[in-house]
């Protein structure tokens, strides 16, 4: 087998800890002395191979044991790790994705198309349509259904990948009224009704990376929005540059192979989003793409926002910001269009005050400032003005902020989903003018879908916190080496070495995992659904992944 090597908002009361619960105990598995490793490793192989095959599969594409967590932990459907709403997990609510594919004259109006497709066959997909047989897809496959015979010979002057962040399937279930522009194109394109993500973690990081370089997270090496290189710290992904995205994007192969001719550029919001645009001029013979992201620099969360559109200085030695674009205005006036909304205007949506949603960015305003940057950005770097096909990469991320404060259950959501989908008629009308209409192609898709509102859907919430201070209690000798790096929704991270100092084996800890109840890892007892039910499904080791009997076979 192949060698494998988490950005919430916190809801209320979600990590507090538990007076209720205070004094309980992580219930061994055996005393310390007479611990049965041959026992617990059973214990681990059996509780992962009591998952659902594909939900087992996609664990394993989307770790690497040098790089991910020293444990996996998968909760039962819906319970999940409550740092917030979260959408880290292997399960079909969070993997389900959509995947239309739209460009009258490049794409055939196939319809709707009943086949198992991930976003790793999106990248292959395109190298199709652009007629360059240059790339290779570790993981990814074309999807023939949506190409007609010839394509490639004449290909779109842009082809454009657009990511609405956090619209899974479920979220555009939840509200199927509210994207008819989005529904009106699938009977002129090719939608895949079994399109998902296909690894996890399914956070905005390792998928975005997929769907650049047509490889999952066991190829790519993006596998979290935190992870470990060597024996250093946790680190995010991209906060020192490109370099951990160890394959390359198809716009690394293909604008090198073009002699850099090819406009190619982004407007995202994160650096974790530019894997699906590639290594910019890091990769060798590479230019300085176009990239505009809003980060916050040097944040100790992954996913935050800063005031305003930028270009990390870790970033910006190997992308081109276009500083024309901190001159786009309105955004002013797209706060009071969202606040007069509701009949209103009293600088608050649904109550809450502009200035605790990210001055507004966490609402559906930041949607029609963005779409005016990407106007800018198409018009004034030149996209498709010439036969040479240039390649455009977008991120929208209003849902998913909006999903981590609200859930898919909210008003809020659906407003977002609403406003998200009426710009996509500006986008196109826009492709449509400055490009040509006919001569551009694009594939629209999302990285995940989002947490539903455990009161509609009946989640235990996990407290992580509650969590890793039980098993700190029990496993860290309280000296000065910290023992866990990270709990995140999908994976711990801890200093192995250091808990074998501490005189406890990995299978220890995994084991105590494993006997963790409701009980013990609630924020507060009112949260409980039964005290003596376990709080998770399944807990093993990384390294366990290669020697599972019910490891799937390849990647299919």
């Amino acid at each position: 087998m192949r060698t494998r090597g988490a950005r919430p908002l916190v809801m209320a009361g979600a990590i507090a800890l538990v007076s209720a619960v205070a004094g309980l105990a992580v219930r061994p598995a055996a005393g310390a002395e007479a611990f049965d490793h041959g026992a617990a490793r059973r214990r681990a192989i059996r509780s992962a191979c009591a998952l659902a095959p594909e939900q087992l599969r996609r664990i394993e594409d989307g770790i690497r044991a040098d790089r991910s967590g020293e444990i996996q932990v998968v909760p039962a459907e819906p319970d999940y790790l409550d740092g917030g709403l979260m959408h880290a997990g292997p399960w079909d609510y969070l993997q389900e994705v959509p995947v239309l594919w739209y460009g009258p004259g490049f794409v055939r109006d196939a319809g709707r198309v009943d086949r198992r497709v991930t976003v790793a066959d999106i990248a292959p997909t395109q190298a199709a349509l652009l007629g360059f047989d240059g790339f290779d897809a570790p993981d990814g496959s074309t999807m023939t259904e949506a190409l007609p015979f010839d394509a490639g010979e004449d290909p779109p002057k842009l082809l454009v990948t657009l990511v609405w962040d956090a619209a899974g399937r479920n979220v555009l279930t939840r509200w199927p009224d509210s994207w008819p522009t989005l529904a009106g194109l699938v009977e002129d394109g090719t939608w895949y009704e079994r399109a998902e993500v296909g690894s996890s973690p399914s956070n905005t990081p390792p998928i975005h990376a997929s769907i650049g370089t047509g490889a999952f997270p066991d190829h790519h090496g993006i596998v979290d929005v935190f992870m470990r290189v060597g024996d250093g710290p946790l680190i995010q992904p991209m906060n020192l540059g490109p370099g951990n995205l160890l394959e390359p994007t198809l716009a690394d192969v293909y604008d090198r192979a073009l002699g850099n001719e090819p406009v190619v550029g982004a407007v995202a919001t994160l650096s974790g989003h530019l894997g699906f645009l590639g290594h910019g001029s890091m990769w060798g013979g590479g230019d300085k793409d176009v990239a505009v992201t809003r980060e916050l620099i040097d944040a100790a969360v992954g996913g935050s926002e800063g005031p305003q559109w930028n270009l990390a200085p870790s970033m910006a030695r190997w992308y081109r910001f276009p500083a024309y674009v901190l001159d786009v205005g309105g955004y002013g006036a797209d706060v009071d269009a969202v606040d007069r909304s509701d009949g209103e205007f009293d600088r608050a949506w649904h109550g809450d005050p502009f200035t605790q949603l990210n001055a507004g960015f966490d609402s559906p305003a930041r949607i029609p400032y963005q779409t005016r940057v990407i106007q800018q950005v198409l018009r004034r770097e030149g996209f498709g003005r010439d036969r040479v096909p240039d390649l455009l990469f977008l991120n929208y991320k209003a849902m998913d902020r909006v999903g981590h404060l609200f859930s898919v259950d909210s008003p809020q959501m659906r407003e977002t989903l609403e406003a998200q989908d009426e710009y996509l008629r500006v986008l196109i009308d826009e492709l449509d003018r400055t490009v040509g209409e006919g001569d551009w192609a694009m594939v629209i898709t999302a990285d995940h879908g989002h947490q539903f509102d455990p009161e509609v859907s009946g989640a235990f919430r996990i407290s992580i916190s509650t969590t890793q201070d039980l098993l700190e209690e029990r496993f860290d000798d309280g000296d000065d080496v910290k023992l866990f790096d990270k709990v995140k929704p999908t994976q711990v991270w801890l200093d192995e070495s250091e808990l074998q100092r501490n005189g406890h084996p990995l299978l220890e800890l995994n084991d105590a995992l494993l006997s963790l109840t409701q009980a013990q890892t609630a924020a507060s007892p009112e949260l409980v659904h039964d005290p003596d039910a376990l709080a998770l499904a399944a807990a093993f080791p990384t390294d366990l992944l290669d020697e599972l009997p019910c490891a799937p076979e390849g990647d299919a």
